[in-house]
């Protein structure tokens, strides 16, 4: 019988994995449930790894076999398809063997403390964001971030999340690109204070944020204020169904591609017209002082060359 054979049994503490939890947060649970170590329980799923070190954080692990899967599903008693759908650390382990391959997301996130005490779970949970998912609509708490924000005084930031989880199903293609987009332009309207009518909103939005928060600043580590994201969401929201949408990302007029003044002038038109409808606005084409529209991120989005036609 090869080493890789050696028969592995059920932890006398087995319990399955939150969804999206990092698989070295999983193992290390396990671990101190059943006072061992995760190095352990990782040479029991994969024998010929030798001695491993396995952190909270790890998620990418070398030279894993296709038997992990179906020995980690006899130590804690959970169905593989249930394992390949709660980890995505092992659903990328199971899709490479298949040939296939699944990209790292990076976004880490602490699970909402109130659902996981519903499941006897009192400790935090570090998993992997799902695309379109930023706060917990049950409980109304932010957690996209390292600070756990109370969101009951802001309704309109809670309705966006299903409106941008629906998004991530609708525009699966695109959704994360265009995150990224939406992101940047949103950012530049904050950080520039070139679109006053938003600024007014957000600053309302400030405002009305709750002082008591909770904090895993251990735990996570991001650079971007959490406050910033959640008193944009909703606009943020907003433009991202549009920015997702195939059918106004084909208006988009990369530097290869040759327009004439008049087909500028009316594919610009179109694209403020409808983003100043969506997101209610009067205008977004008058811009203070000596800015010039050609500037505005937006613009820049539809045309990186940022071309300023004369008007007729």
């Amino acid at each position: 019988m090869d080493v890789w054979e050696a028969p592995v049994r059920l932890l006398p503490v087995p319990f399955p994995p939150v969804h999206g939890e990092v698989l070295g947060w999983y193992l290390n649970r396990l671990a101190r449930a059943n006072c061992t170590t995760a190095g352990r329980i990782a040479r029991s799923l994969a024998p010929t790894s030798g001695h491993m070190l396995v952190s909270t954080r790890t998620d990418a692990l070398r030279n894993w076999g296709p038997s992990v899967l179906p020995r980690l599903a006899v130590m804690t008693g959970t169905s593989v398809e249930t394992l390949k759908r709660s980890l995505p650390g092992l659903a990328r382990l199971a899709a490479r063997d298949e040939g296939e391959i699944i990209r790292l997301r990076r976004d880490l996130y602490v699970v909402c403390p109130h659902c996981m005490r519903r499941k006897g779970i009192t400790r935090p949970i570090l998993a992997h964001l799902p695309v379109g998912r930023q706060l917990c609509t049950k409980h109304g708490i932010w957690l996209n971030g390292n600070t756990h924000y109370r969101l009951e005084r802001l309704p309109e930031v809670i309705v966006a999340q299903h409106r941008h989880q629906r998004l991530a199903r609708r525009f699966p293609r695109t959704i994360e690109e265009a995150t990224a987009e939406t992101r940047k332009i949103v950012h530049s309207w904050l950080m520039i204070d070139n679109q006053r009518q938003l600024q007014l909103r957000w600053q309302g939005r400030i405002r009305t944020l709750p002082q008591q928060q909770t904090r895993y600043s251990n735990l996570i580590r991001r650079k971007r204020d959490a406050r910033e994201l959640i008193v944009t969401y909703p606009e943020f929201v907003t433009l991202l169904g549009m920015l997702a949408n195939p059918r106004w990302r084909r208006l988009r007029m990369p530097d290869s591609k040759l327009v004439s003044p008049e087909e500028h002038r009316n594919t610009m038109a179109e694209l403020f017209a409808e983003a100043e409808h969506r997101l209610a606005l009067t205008t977004l084409r008058k811009m203070p002082g000596t800015k010039k529209i050609h500037h505005d991120p937006l613009f820049r989005w539809a045309d990186p060359k940022g071309r300023a036609w004369p008007q007729p």
